[in-house]
């Protein structure tokens, strides 16, 4: 019995320390994020350089006219024959079609227009981007996904920065939202891709750690790219992985938050999970790439290396919490003693003296510790959302009127864990690369339920099996330790099981047609 209770103990504190470690980044982020200024933008150089506008697209039939149209008005105000629109066409489906009657509408009007096609989707999107730029002879190279519509004067804005300074690799805008009012989950998800623009990004950026190029809204030095080793198909967020090279090399990459270039935010549970499960995936597997060869360069400062662990293994976040929820389950299973203070012990009548002789010393000493601990767990558990409140400050939006979207987004945080536990284990353990999966894209962005009526739905994945499991699980050991008087650990199991039996919810009635 001392044993378990030991036991549990060590684990309790050793997750309680590591949650404590990501926390910690928030703050340091959020503070480093009010110093962060705009860089003056230089006045234009005399001589224009050339542009590659690189599109990769893969089955995007709903957004392809937009974003050519909207690449076009951005080589209109550079200068159509300083740029060359090259879209990289992986589909296989009717979007050829519609591929091949855009550019060709756009060839007639003057502009210089191509399309690259592949024999095969060998690398995915990295794959892509390496063949292009095999074939590229401009000096830079901007990149946009197929539900983005960068504005016109991307460019103009932009490319000065280069001239003034040679070690500049990567520029990147602020990702806007072109449909977060779409519904509930689209203003939830926006919140949680602002509390990276708003505050990671520019926190990065002002304390000089490490920046990632987020795949899309960018202007890359095509030298730069070389330098580094071109982009690389082994992990599934092949940004990241470049942005993380080429910093290491001694390129810098410089983050814009006004030059905003608005995207789609996934409608539904099950596009937003897929793309979550991407990241994570992706993520890990370049901190299992990365961060051994990084944390052992003294000539990178202590700061760069612990900021980017914490980065490149944020989504260990999501298996912590797994491993939480479960540890709660199982001392409350078991009887045993579960972080709470002395004083939730007199408040909820769990007296010490309930316990045996055996574990009672034990015990005393673990509420001793969790006690001295509360103010720092209450400070980590608020960690996200002060930054989440920061971003909507920043952008004067009433705190009160976003209450139920951020809501949501708390129950789709701990909601997702499972799916992310599941691709952070690919990532850790396992070689296989896996397949890139795709956000479905559909051009809307006023009508809400036209997703519904749209190709490219995501079927019913298999983990739905878990979801209400861990639900259920998570229910019936609040009753026990409601029956036990245990209340403390109810702050664990009732976020876990509410939020799983949300996201399973809408996954199952938001999946397919």
């Amino acid at each position: 019995m001392v044993f378990i209770q030991l036991l549990f103990f060590a684990l309790s504190l050793m997750l309680t320390l590591l949650f404590f470690l990501y926390a910690f980044g928030h703050y340091y982020l959020l503070n480093a994020a009010r110093s962060y200024r705009t860089p003056v933008l230089p006045e234009r150089p005399t001589v224009r350089p050339n542009v590659s506008i690189q599109l990769p697209v893969y089955n995007e039939k709903y957004v392809i006219r937009r974003l050519v149209a909207a690449c076009a008005a951005m080589a209109e105000a550079y200068g159509i024959d300083k740029v060359t629109i090259l879209v990289l066409d992986d589909s296989d489906d009717d979007t050829v079609l519609r591929v091949d009657k855009v550019v060709e509408e756009y060839r007639k009007k003057h502009f210089k227009i191509e399309v690259l096609r592949r024999d095969n989707r060998g690398g995915f999107k990295a794959g892509a981007l390496q063949a292009a730029l095999e074939r590229t002879e401009e000096e830079f190279i901007a990149i946009f996904d197929a539900d983005f519509v960068p504005p016109a004067d991307f460019l103009v804005r932009s490319l000065p920065y280069f001239e003034r300074n040679e070690s500049l690799g990567i520029i990147q805008g602020r990702w806007g939202h072109l449909n977060q009012n779409y519904n509930l989950l689209t203003r939830a998800i926006g919140h949680f891709l602002d509390a990276h623009f708003f505050v990671e990004q520019p926190g990065r950026y002002a304390a000089g750690c490490f920046q990632s190029f987020d795949g899309s809204g960018g202007l890359l030095r095509k030298r730069a790219i070389l330098d580094a080793g071109g982009w690389r198909a082994d992990t599934l967020t092949e940004d990241l992985d470049l942005s993380y090279r080429m910093q290491i090399i001694g390129y810098r990459i410089l983050y814009l938050r006004d030059l905003v270039c608005p995207g789609e935010i996934p409608p539904t549970v099950p596009s937003f999970k897929q793309q979550q499960g991407r990241w994570a995936c992706g993520s890990l597997r370049n901190a299992r790439k990365i961060l051994p060869g990084l944390l052992r360069d003294r000539k990178i400062g202590s700061k760069q290396r612990l900021q980017a662990f914490i980065h490149l293994t944020a989504y260990m976040l999501h298996p912590l919490m797994v491993m939480s929820f479960l540890l709660s389950c199982l001392s409350v299973l078991l009887g045993l003693n579960v972080p709470h203070s002395p004083t939730a012990n007199a408040l909820f009548l769990a007296p010490i003296s309930l316990f045996p002789a055996s574990v009672r010393g034990l015990v005393l000493l673990q509420d001793l510790v969790w006690l001295f601990l509360a103010p720092f767990i209450a400070l980590c558990t608020l960690a996200p959302w002060v930054s989440l409140i920061s971003t909507l400050k920043i952008q004067g939006l009433p705190l009160a009127r976003n209450l139920p979207s951020l809501f949501v987004l708390f129950m789709l945080g701990i909601g997702l864990s499972l799916s992310n536990m599941r691709e952070a284990g690919k990532a850790l353990f396992t070689n296989r690369t896996g397949e890139f999966t795709r956000t479905p894209k559909y051009a809307d962005v006023k009508k809400n339920g036209d997703w519904r009526n749209r190709q490219y739905q995501i079927p019913l994945d298999h983990l739905w099996i878990l979801e209400p499991a861990f639900a259920l699980l998570g229910f019936g050991a609040m009753g026990i330790a409601i029956q036990h008087s245990n209340f403390t650990v109810l702050f664990v199991l009732m976020p876990f099981a509410l939020s799983n039996a949300f996201v399973f919810a809408l996954t199952v009635a938001q999946s397919g047609r």
